[in-house]
């Protein structure tokens, strides 16, 4: 089971760091970027972070 975890700052806020999980194998995912901010949006759970766009960061683990 692969996990993807995307993290980054807040949009409107400074120094808030916040995350998301996606499990590879059985979550679907959407991700937008507008001249601002990114957007990861689990569409399995309904969950998603909205983060300064320069700041979005993707890690996998397993």
């Amino acid at each position: 089971m692969t996990k993807l975890s995307y993290s980054g700052f807040k949009h409107g806020e400074d120094d808030v760091e916040i995350s998301l999980l996606v499990d590879l194998q059985n979550d679907w995912i959407e991700i937008t970027h507008t001249k601002e901010v990114s957007q990861v949006m689990n569409k399995s759970t309904g969950e998603y972070i909205v983060v300064k766009r320069n700041t979005l960061k993707i890690e996998i683990g397993s």
